[in-house]
């Protein structure tokens, strides 16, 4: 059996193709057919650290009971999430609230978790 693991890095595409494909994401989790696509991806609203503007994203999401774990790939808006940042999920649904941990790994890639407290 092999233990190696191996990942595939796709190019990225191009900014306005990413702005599009966010924009239409957030409509649907944001409306009454969110179902569709809430069992794996959740808007996750944070503070710009420099900026001090509120940011919402969507991002892919497992659920380990009160933890979220989120995988960011060759994205920078995670430094925001750095020293515990609250941060508000909407969930299936529904608002929730929660502090964020950031862990670079060895690949460039950066998982964070989320526990949600409300």
């Amino acid at each position: 059996m092999n233990d190696t693991q191996t990942s595939v890095h796709y190019p990225k595409p191009p900014r306005p193709v990413l702005i599009l494909a966010n924009a239409i994401a957030t409509t649907i989790l944001r409306s009454p057919w969110h179902r569709m696509r809430s069992d794996r991806l959740l808007l996750l609203t944070f503070t710009g650290r420099k900026s001090g503007k509120e940011f919402t994203t969507p991002v892919r999401y497992v659920q380990d009971g009160e933890t979220l774990r989120l995988r960011v790939v060759r994205s920078p808006w995670w430094k925001n999430l750095v020293g515990e940042a609250t941060v508000r999920v909407l969930l299936r649904g529904q608002m929730r609230t929660g502090t964020a941990e950031v862990f670079p790994e060895e690949d460039g890639e950066v998982v964070v978790k989320v526990h949600l407290t409300g």
